[in-house]
Order: C-alpha cells, then structure tokens, then sequence
C-alpha cells in the first residue's frame, strides 16, 4: 500500500509570461484570494486576467511565473518581474517576487518551498530577488535565505482644517525624458528602489488596467523638484488616501508634496492620508504596530551583498494597490 509521502511529486515549471494560461492564473489568485476583495468591497476584476498579463510586462522586460500543476489545475504558483534598481550611480537588474498562492486542497505538502526555491534559482545570479510577502509565506522566505532589509512602517495624518495646494503643482497626464533626469536625482540621494523614470512611471501608474491613479508634479522656476502619485481607495466604509510615491530632490519639496497630498485628500473626500514607506511623510504620525494586522516587510535574496544594504521603499513598490 503506498501513500500520499511517497507519490511521485509533481514537477515545478518556470513559464515565460508569453506562454502562460493568464486566465487559469487569475482564477487562482482570485479562489485563494478573492474573499478578501470581497470583504472590503473591491471589485473581482482586481485580480482579472488583464492586470496579471499588465503586471508580468513592465519595462525592464517580461516576467516569469513557477508553478506547480496536476491534471491541468495550477496548485501553487510564484511570480517575478524584472525592475532596474538604482542608489547613487548603481544600477542592478532586480526581480519582484509575488502574487504566491496555493490552492487551499494543495496547502501542507510543500509545494510553495518548491516553487519559490525554483523561482529564485531561475534569476540571473547578479541580480536581486525581493518581496514584500503576507503572513502565511513569510517563512517560506525566511527558509530560503531571503533577509528582512526593511520594516516599512504605516504613516499617516487625518485630513482636517482647509489645507491649500502648494505653488507650482500641476497635474501629469505625461512623463517624458525630463522625468528620466528627475529620476537619476532622486536616485542620487535614495536607497537602492526602484528607478522611477518615464517609462516606469507610464508602466505603473498611467497604463493600470485597473486602478486609476492621480500624478502630480512640483516645480519651481520651470524646473521640476518632485513627483506625487496618490490613489484614493474605499473599504470597509472609509476613505483613505494612499501615497503611492513621494518623490522630491530636498526637503523644502518633500514638505511641499504631503501638503499637496492632504489638499487633495480633503478634495477627494478621504479621511485620513496613509503611506507605507521607509520614510516619514512631514507632518505625519506613525501607526503603532499594535493597530496593524501584520509588519509590512521587505525580503531581499543577498546573494553575496552584506544585511547593511540600504533601500527605499514607496507604497507603489508594493503591487497590491
């Protein structure tokens, strides 16, 4: 008599973006995941196959996914996308780690381990595995040797009084090559993230088969000193709105864009201003961990680079808003 121990394991696969089954794809996330969309009344088409098959091609090239099947059914799977990161003059190849599920008849038998061993070992060994994982796959990560670079705290600030835009703010419905310079400046004094130029910028935030977001920038005497990406957001009978990238060459403009994000906080009717980010926004308070359902962390694959390595992290290098 055999058991289930000693049945053949089903083979993990890595499959470029291009040959993936993006509506079977969907379906898992939206079985393992949907509930909570549900729960805060976000809509299902959240986790549709058009923004699976919009996040797996950003401009750093397309995306991968592991997986584990078994008569045709996805029971665990792991995604990557590549992002160029940049701090100071350095530029790295980097791979965002996400949407990990397995299929709740799946859970217990190790498939995740697997899939994410094989993810991680599918990356070019010079450059960076990183994720921002959920409570039930963190230790997974830890496991597989992936190390805890960031505690990104939750900042926020109530929307009260009658705050005012500040002087040279000015919607983008654009970014271009000046944008490509801001970001090497802002780049400059950062930790390693993301690099958020145009074509990134376009990519994440104006091409969102989903969300809709609004872009801001700041400029003085014509010359352009920041970037303000927010999303207002409802759940659960509240209205909040997200910070999704603050970004600012000095600290007088920094200050300028969190009061350009409460003026539009009290224009779009939003309780509080929120964002999760390694940096305070100016003017706003820290959430205690106590109010918060889990640490937001970010895990990073070392390979060979000392637990010192600085990042930075915005909202917006989580994918989930």
């Amino acid at each position: 008599m055999s058991d289930a121990r000693s049945e053949v394991q089903p083979e993990v696969r890595v499959v470029p973006c291009g040959d993936l089954d993006i509506e079977k794809h969907a379906a898992l996330q939206r079985r393992v995941f949907g509930h909570l969309l549900e729960e805060n009344g976000i809509d299902l088409d959240r986790l549709g196959p058009d923004v699976f098959a919009w996040k797996m091609r950003p401009p750093a090239g397309d995306g991968r996914v592991a997986m584990v099947e078994r008569d045709g059914a996805i029971l665990s799977t792991c995604s990557a996308y590549p992002v160029r990161l940049a701090s100071g003059e350095r530029r790295v190849g980097g791979w965002h780690l996400c949407d990990a599920a397995t299929a709740e008849e799946a859970r217990g038998q190790g498939l995740f381990h697997r899939v994410l061993a094989t993810l991680g070992a599918s990356v070019p060994a010079d450059e960076r595995p990183f994720a921002f994982p959920n409570g039930q796959s963190r230790g997974a990560f830890d496991r597989h040797g992936y190390h805890a670079a960031v505690e990104v705290p939750l900042w926020f600030r109530p929307v009260i009084g009658a705050p005012r835009p500040p002087d040279g703010l000015t919607p983008v419905e654009r970014f271009d090559e000046e944008h490509d310079r801001f970001a090497d400046r802002v780049a400059a004094g950062a930790g390693l993230a993301p690099l958020k130029d145009a074509a990134y910028l376009t990519w994440r935030y104006l091409a969102h088969p989903f969300f809709r977001y609004r872009c801001y920038e700041l400029r003085e005497g014509g010359a352009l000193r920041g970037v303000l990406v927010l999303h207002r957001m409802e759940a659960r009978g509240r209205v909040s709105l997200w910070v999704m990238e603050l970004l600012a060459v000095d600290p007088a403009a920094r200050r300028a864009l969190a009061q350009a994000a409460r003026w539009a906080g009290r224009e779009e009717g939003c309780d509080v201003v929120l964002a999760m980010r390694r940096d305070r926004v100016p003017g706003s308070v820290r959430m205690p961990a106590c109010f918060l359902p889990k640490t937001h962390v970010l895990m990073v694959d070392l390979r060979g680079d000392p637990p010192s390595t600085p990042w930075s992290v915005e909202t917006g290098d989580w994918d989930t808003f």
